[in-house]
C-alpha cells in the first residue's frame, strides 16, 4: 500500500493523545472503611469490572479513530498492474553513424540494419506501437511505416549510445501502462562507449525494461584515415609559403605502400592541386606535408583526399581553410611634431602594432628568403602608418581601405580632425582612442576644448571630466568583463592579469546609456568603454599610450593589450571569420545557415538560405563540406573518432550500460510492468472511521470515570 500525500502520516503521533487523556482521568483518592457501607461496597464492585472493561474499549476505540483519520488524510492506493492486448511497446533504435555506411551483406550496414528492424517490428503484429528513431550523435524520431522506411543515403556522424538510450528510457517511462522492451540495432563500435563512468551510471535503466541488442557489424574492417589536416595559422602573410600538414592512420592488420593522395587549394579562381604517395604501416600514424607556394590574397579552401577505396570512405576526405591577406593598414594620429617623434606617444604604439604576438590566433614572426639568399622578416599582423598632424596633414580615411585609426592622444586633436573621424566611423570606421591631455609641445587644441569636440561629435563614450591623477597608490584595473571578446583573454590571470598594471593618470568619465564598460578602475571608474555610432565602432582606453600617466608600457602585458583592442576591432579576435565544425555540432547562428556544397572546394557553389526554409531547419551541422553562414566560413568534418572500426561484444555493451538483456527467443519483457494506475482506499477508511466514531459515541456515554 502507497500513500498520495505521506506528510498526514506524521499526524499518527497524535494517536498518543487517547492514551494521555486516558491515564490523567484516573482518580488517585484515599480508601476509607465504613462499617455502614460494607453492603454497598459490595454492589459497587459487581459492575467495577464491567467499567473497566468499557474503558479499556474506548480508549482503543479512539486510539483507532485517529490512526483511520490520518491515513485517510494521507489518501492510501493500492498500485494496479494492468496487462491489456494491444498495450506493448517497443522502441527501435537504428544505429546512423558513420561507421554503419561500411559494406555490409545487403549493401551497406545501415541497410542490414533496416532490414533486420523491419523483422523486428512485424513480430509483435499489428496491435502493438512502435516508436523508430535513428541516433549517432543525438536522436532523431521518424515516422516507422514498415512499407516505407529506408535507410539514409548520407550517414556522417559519430556514435553517442549513452544518448541513446537516455532517449528510450524517456520515452517507456511517459508511457508507464504499456509493456515495453528496447531493441537496438548497431554495429557495436567502441568509440560510441560513454568515456565516464560516471554519466552511464547516470542512465539509471529501468531493470524491468528488457534491451535486445542486435549485431550488425562486420568481424573485421580495412580502414584508412585523414585525422587531421592543419595550417600554421588561418590568416598567412602572402610572403610566406603555405604548407598544408596532413595526418593518416591505418586502422588495418595490413600495411599500406604508394597510397596516393590529393590535395587542392581554391579560392573561386584559382585552384593548386598536389599529389603525392605514402607508405604507412599497419596500427601506425604518419604525417604528410604539400607545400602550395605563395598564395595570393584571400579565403583558400583546401581539401585533401585519399585516393584509394577501403572499408569506411567518409574519413578518406577532411578540409581546411585560411586567409591569405596583408597586415591590416593601421592609421597612428599624433598631435605632435615629427621632430619629438622619439618622444611622442605614438613612438610605443607603433613600435607595439609592428611587433608580431606569438600565440597560436596570430602569424609567428618567422624570416623566408629573400630570393637573393638574403633574409627578410615575415610582416606582422598590423602596418602602422604615423600622421603628426602638426607637420602633416591628415591623409583620406575611407573604410575598409582604412582598417583601423588610432588616436594617441584624445586631447591634442584639433575639432576638425574629430569632425572627420566623426565621419569615418560613421560610415563604417573602427577607432581606438587613448585619453590624454594635449599637453605635449606643438600639440594643437587644449584638453578641454577637445573634449567639448568629441562630445558633439558622438565619438566620446560620455560626458568626459578633467584628468585625475592618483595619490599616493596608483590607480589599478580591478575589474574585466570576460564576456567580452577584446578581454576575453585577460580572464585567465594566468594568461595576462590587467590588476598588475599600474596608472598615476587616468580620464574620468560619466558613461551614456549606449557604452559598455569593458574594464573599471577602482572605485566602479571606467578604464575601457566601447559603443557603436552609425556603422562604426569606438573604444576609449581612459589612461594615455605612452609613459606621462604611467609605466604601464615597460610592462609585459603592454603589448599583448595593445594587439588584443587593435585585433578586436578588425574582427581578429576570437574565431574568426573561419570556424572548424564537426558533423553534429550546434550551430552559431540560427537566423542563417548554408547547405554544403556539391563540390565542397569550391567556394562559388556556397549558397545561403534562410532558417525558414525546409534545408534550414537543423541546428546541427549534418554534412561535411564548407558552409557559408553570418559572414563567418564554416569547415565542417567528421569526427575523427568514427574512424576507428574497433568493436565491442554484446554481453560488454550490455554490462557497461547495466542494461536488462532481453532473453533471447522471445518477444516477451522478463518481468511485468506495473503501471501508475492507483486504487485508492480514501473511501473503505472513511466508512472505518463513520463506524469508529459511532462506536466511540456510544460508548463514552456509557461508560463513567
Amino acid at each position: 500500500m502507497n500513500f498520495i500525500q505521506t506528510g498526514f502520516l506524521i499526524g499518527g503521533l497524535a494517536v498518543a493523545i487517547p492514551v494521555l487523556v486516558h491515564l490523567l482521568s484516573r482518580w488517585q483518592v484515599r480508601r476509607v472503611e465504613l462499617g455502614t457501607m460494607r453492603f454497598l461496597q459490595e454492589v459497587m464492585q459487581d459492575g467495577a469490572q464491567r467499567r473497566r472493561i468499557r474503558r479499556w474499549l474506548l480508549l482503543l476505540t479512539r486510539m483507532a479513530t485517529v490512526a483511520v483519520l490520518v491515513l485517510l488524510f494521507a489518501r492510501p492506493y493500492l498500485p494496479e498492474t494492468i496487462r491489456r492486448d494491444g498495450d506493448r511497446l517497443r522502441v527501435m533504435l537504428i544505429d546512423r553513424s558513420a561507421s554503419m555506411s561500411m559494406p555490409g551483406q545487403s549493401g551497406r550496414l545501415i541497410d542490414d540494419a533496416v532490414a533486420q528492424a523491419k523483422d523486428a517490428a512485424a513480430e509483435l503484429g499489428t496491435d502493438a506501437t512502435i516508436l523508430w528513431a535513428w541516433f549517432d550523435s543525438s536522436v532523431e524520431p521518424f515516422d516507422g511505416n514498415l512499407t516505407r522506411v529506408s535507410a539514409p543515403r548520407s550517414v556522417v556522424g559519430d556514435t553517442n549510445y549513452l544518448a541513446a538510450l537516455r532517449w528510450a528510457r524517456d520515452r517507456v517511462a511517459a508511457d508507464d501502462d504499456a509493456i515495453a522492451d528496447v531493441v537496438i540495432l548497431s554495429d557495436l563500435q567502441q568509440s560510441g562507449l560513454a568515456s565516464d563512468a560516471l554519466e552511464t551510471a547516470t542512465l539509471k535503466m529501468p531493470k524491468h525494461l528488457p534491451v535486445r541488442v542486435i549485431d550488425v557489424g562486420r568481424p573485421a574492417a580495412n580502414n584508412l584515415a585523414i585525422q587531421t589536416v592543419t595550417t600554421a595559422s588561418k590568416r598567412l602573410s602572402p610572403q610566406r609559403d603555405v604548407i598544408a600538414d596532413a595526418t593518416l592512420f591505418n586502422f588495418g592488420t595490413l600495411p599500406m605502400e604508394e597510397i596516393p593522395m590529393t590535395a587542392t587549394a581554391t579560392n573561386g579562381r584559382r585552384s593548386v592541386r598536389l599529389k603525392k604517395s605514402i607508405n604507412l604501416p599497419d596500427g601506425q600514424a604518419q604525417e604528410l606535408s604539400f607545400d602550395f607556394g605563395k598564395l595570393e590574397p584571400g579565403t583558400w579552401q583546401v581539401t585533401v583526399q585519399l585516393d584509394v577505396e577501403d572499408d569506411l570512405a567518409v574519413d578518406n576526405r577532411r578540409m581546411t581553410a585560411f586567409e591569405i591577406a596583408q597586415p591590416a593598414s593601421v592609421l597612428v594620429i599624433d598631435g605632435g611634431s615629427r621632430d619629438a617623434a622619439q618622444l611622442a606617444e605614438s613612438f610605443y604604439l607603433a613600435a607595439a602594432l609592428r611587433q608580431t604576438r606569438r600565440e597560436a590566433a596570430l602569424p609567428d614572426e618567422v624570416e623566408v628568403s629573400a630570393g637573393d639568399g638574403q633574409t627578410a622578416p615575415q610582416s606582422g599582423l598590423f602596418d602602422p602608418q604615423v600622421v603628426f598632424l602638426y607637420d602633416d596633414a591628415l591623409p583620406e580615411m575611407q573604410p575598409p581601405r582604412t582598417g583601423l585609426v588610432v588616436v594617441t592622444d584624445s586631447g591634442s586633436l584639433p575639432q576638425r580632425a574629430i569632425q572627420r573621424l566623426e565621419s569615418y566611423v560613421t560610415a563604417g570606421g573602427k577607432l581606438l582612442v587613448f585619453a590624454g591631455d594635449g599637453g605635449e609641445p606643438g600639440g594643437g587644441a587644449t584638453a578641454a576644448s577637445s573634449h567639448t569636440a568629441w562630445q558633439q561629435s558622438g565619438l566620446a563614450p560620455g560626458t568626459l571630466q578633467m584628468p585625475l591623477r592618483s595619490g599616493a597608490m596608483p590607480f589599478r584595473i580591478t575589474s574585466v568583463e570576460s564576456a567580452d571578446s577584446m578581454l576575453s583573454p585577460f580572464a585567465d590571470p594566468q594568461s595576462g592579469d590587467l590588476g598588475r598594471l599600474a596608472f598615476d593618470q587616468m580620464l574620468p568619465i560619466q558613461p551614456a546609456a549606449q557604452t559598455d564598460v569593458l574594464a573599471r578602475f577602482e572605485g566602479d571608474r571606467p578604464a575601457l568603454t566601447r559603443h557603436r555610432l552609425g556603422q562604426g565602432d569606438v573604444v576609449w582606453f581612459l589612461s594615455s599610450a605612452d609613459a606621462s600617466w604611467g609605466n604601464w608600457t615597460t610592462s609585459p602585458l603592454y603589448l599583448p593589450l595593445v594587439h588584443q583592442m587593435a585585433a578586436d576591432l578588425l574582427d581578429l579576435t576570437g574565431e574568426g571569420k573561419i570556424r572548424y565544425r564537426s558533423v553534429g555540432d550546434r550551430r552559431d547562428l540560427v537566423a542563417t545557415q548554408a547547405a554544403p556544397s556539391a563540390t565542397p572546394s569550391d567556394p562559388a557553389t556556397l549558397r545561403t538560405v534562410s532558417a525558414g526554409s525546409r534545408d534550414g531547419e537543423s541546428l546541427t551541422f549534418g554534412q561535411i563540406g564548407f558552409e557559408q553562414s553570418g559572414g563567418a566560413l564554416y569547415v565542417v568534418n567528421s569526427t575523427a573518432k568514427e574512424s576507428d572500426p574497433t568493436r565491442i561484444p554484446v554481453e560488454q555493451f550490455s554490462e557497461h550500460f547495466q542494461i536488462t538483456p532481453a532473453e533471447p527467443g522471445t518477444n516477451e519483457p522478463t518481468e511485468t510492468v506495473q503501471g501508475e494506475h492507483r486504487h485508492e482506499l480514501w473511501p473503505w477508511f472513511a466508512a472505518v472511521a463513520v463506524v469508529l466514531l459511532t462506536a466511540e459515541f456510544s460508548l463514552a456515554n456509557r461508560t463513567t470515570a
